[in-house]
């Protein structure tokens, strides 16, 4: 099946094109900050066109989005509103059935516990390859949340998610409990003052992963609508549509992803990546080669993607981008950036190109 696909060019602008196989998420995921952009008075339609999104997609509840295109809606989001608390916010417009059969399925089970089980069993209704664990250790449950992708969640994303957890938990249980410990893998933001008002808790950023941590014996807590018969019932049809999500995971995807575990830490190269898709170093040259394109043109790719994702955020230094970015110096980041978009990192910093224009 061919979707819509969105790449960002050489002027750091975004385009659509068709593709197969590409990594996609659920149109359930983004209706979130869409409704919150609308609260603020602004035209969701238009904010769609205007980053190259038919606004019709979200009339089709199990429609999918790639998912570069629905990281650009949260970031032109977060320029659109100005919001340093963007994820934050827009969890706090979350109301039940948000996540359609998914939400009620969890939301149906008899215990805490049993809900976010199937949460994290069914997640891939709403992303293709994103993680969600629940793990215990001694007398703390931890929810964590994993994007093996290069340069993982937008702050906003994951922020997002740790707070709708919370506030959705509150809902389903009735209690307003307060976690132990929220993690986030992003650096700090300057003002974390949203973050103790939300959480009321110890704070970690610079993580692993995306993690809320509670007492162990929330777990047992009754869930208000409970209902097992109509929840086997839902989980059946959330079972239905994933069965009916393509299976396949294109070849350079799968790259990209590898390439998450390799920025920053080690010279990324086909000879490293190779062996852990199981294939030889010509295999998956050859590969890459029949879906039209190359080990370096993805290393590029990829790197300019997490460049202009850092620079719009604003929470990294040059420096440290060019590092994570696996740059021996920021000298060598700012020629190739200045070949990539024809702006200098602080230039597209301060004035970033208008998406479409």
């Amino acid at each position: 099946m061919t979707r819509p696909d969105q790449s960002i060019d050489r002027n750091g602008h975004t385009r659509m094109t068709a593709s197969i196989g590409k990594i996609s998420l659920s149109i359930r995921t983004v209706q979130p900050v869409l409704a919150y952009i609308s609260g603020k008075g602004y035209d969701s339609s238009d904010f769609l066109r205007s980053n190259n999104v038919d606004p019709s997609i979200v009339r089709d509840p199990e429609a999918r989005l790639p998912h570069n295109v629905a990281v650009s809606l949260w970031l032109a989001a977060g320029r659109l509103t100005n919001d340093p608390n963007l994820g934050l916010h827009v969890a706090g417009g979350i109301r039940p059935g948000v996540y359609g059969a998914l939400d009620y399925a969890v939301r149906t089970c008899e215990t805490l516990g049993e809900g976010l089980q199937r949460l994290c069993r069914y997640h891939r209704f709403l992303h293709d390859i994103a993680e969600t664990r629940l793990s215990v250790n001694g007398d703390r449950a931890i929810l964590n949340h994993f994007l093996p992708l290069p340069g993982g969640p937008p702050s906003a994303v994951s922020e997002y998610v740790v707070a709708s957890w919370l506030l959705g938990t509150r809902q389903a249980t009735g209690l307003n409990w307060t976690p132990l410990e929220v993690r986030f893998p992003h650096t700090a933001p300057a003002d974390t003052s949203e973050h103790k008002r939300l959480f009321g808790c110890s704070l970690k950023f610079g993580c692993e992963r995306s993690e809320l941590v509670f007492a162990r014996e929330l777990l047992a807590t009754p869930l208000l609508k409970a209902d097992p018969a109509l929840q086997a019932i839902l989980e059946a049809h959330v079972v239905a549509i994933i069965e009916r999500l393509p299976k396949a995971e294109a070849i350079t995807d799968a790259v990209r992803r590898h390439l998450a575990g390799e920025l920053g830490k080690h010279q990324p190269n086909l000879e490293r990546i190779a062996p852990r898709m199981h294939m030889t170093s010509r295999t998956l040259r050859r590969r890459l080669d029949e879906e039209g394109t190359s080990f370096r043109q993805i290393l590029t790719d990829v790197r300019r993607e997490m460049a202009v994702r850092h620079l719009l955020e604003g929470r990294l230094a040059i420096g440290e981008i060019a590092f994570l970015l696996g740059f021996s110096e920021p000298s060598a980041f700012h020629r190739a950036f200045k070949h990539w978009t024809g702006h200098a990192p602080l230039a597209y910093r301060a004035a970033p190109p208008q998406t479409g224009s």
